[in-house]
């Protein structure tokens, strides 16, 4: 799903649209609304830019509430007039709580989607469908109740994640090294990890005799 398709189902056709276009206008955000880019989630600058057109969209129809008020005083004592103006202000208020919800709601799923890929899932939308969503709160941009089931998962199901590779530490062995590290300055002339090995060799055979014959 594209930027475009994601706000139209979110915001609603005609206003998600609109709201793509003008993001879409504005050519520093131009690759973030390239439908040939691919996005796991919507970025802090689309949301920024949508709670912006938020805010615009709320003081208009706080204007416009303002102005039925007006106008209901001005009419008072036409009964039709003032149902319908009291419709108008009902209708204002429904559909900002519908944008209030749809905002919340990407501002949810854009730090949702985030906070998913940093469990490193191999499908982020398989593993979002095993998730509990209701027991999942978002306070002060934390996730409550979402650590505790991806945790579960990780345990039940580890195949639903990325494997965490532990590289090596690119040294010797321990017995050896802790070897060298008493024998920093070998005596006997072993100054090479080969001539260590085969003083220590000679040594465990019990072959003091062979050990200059070794090292001739």
């Amino acid at each position: 799903m594209d930027l475009l398709q994601y706000l139209q189902k979110t915001l609603g056709e005609v206003e998600g649209k609109n709201t793509f276009d003008k993001i879409n206008s504005d050519t520093e955000f131009s690759l973030l609304v390239d439908n040939k880019k691919s996005s796991n989630y919507i970025t802090k600058e689309d949301f920024n830019k949508i709670d912006t057109e938020r805010k615009e969209y709320k003081k208009q129809l706080a204007d416009r509430d303002k102005q039925l008020k007006d106008l209901g005083d001005k009419v008072k004592g036409n009964e039709d007039l003032t149902s319908e103006i009291e419709r108008l202000k009902n209708e204002n208020t429904k559909v900002t709580q519908d944008y209030e919800s749809k905002i919340s709601q990407i501002n949810f799923d854009t730090k949702f989607e985030k906070a998913l890929v940093g469990y490193k899932p191999k499908n982020p939308k398989a593993l979002k469908a095993l998730l509990d969503l209701e027991k999942v709160k978002l306070v002060d941009d934390t996730f409550i109740g979402l650590d505790e089931q991806l945790k579960s998962l990780k345990e039940s199901d580890s195949y639903l994640f990325e494997p965490e590779i532990t590289g090596g530490t690119g040294k010797l062995g321990t017995s050896l090294t802790s070897n060298l590290n008493k024998d920093k300055q070998p005596t006997d002339g072993f100054k090479t990890i080969g001539g260590f090995l085969a003083k220590q060799r000679l040594e465990q055979m019990g072959t003091n005799n062979g050990e200059s014959s070794f090292f001739k």
